[in-house]
């Protein structure tokens, strides 16, 4: 037996939301980390000119 049309596309809805959600935090840390990278990097930099 079969589900209705109707959990189908619910069951649709959900896998859509979880994966939006997913690709959200996935974002939102790589995006964190490079920051992170971006900030040490540029503290180098400007410690590098200081020095000349």
């Amino acid at each position: 037996m079969s589900p209705s049309a109707f959990a189908a596309i619910a069951l649709l809805g959900v896998w859509v939301l979880m994966m939006f959600a997913v690709t959200a935090a996935t974002g939102e840390d790589q995006l964190r980390a490079t920051a992170w990278f971006d900030d040490s990097t540029a503290d180098r930099r400007e410690g590098s000119r200081r020095k000349d």
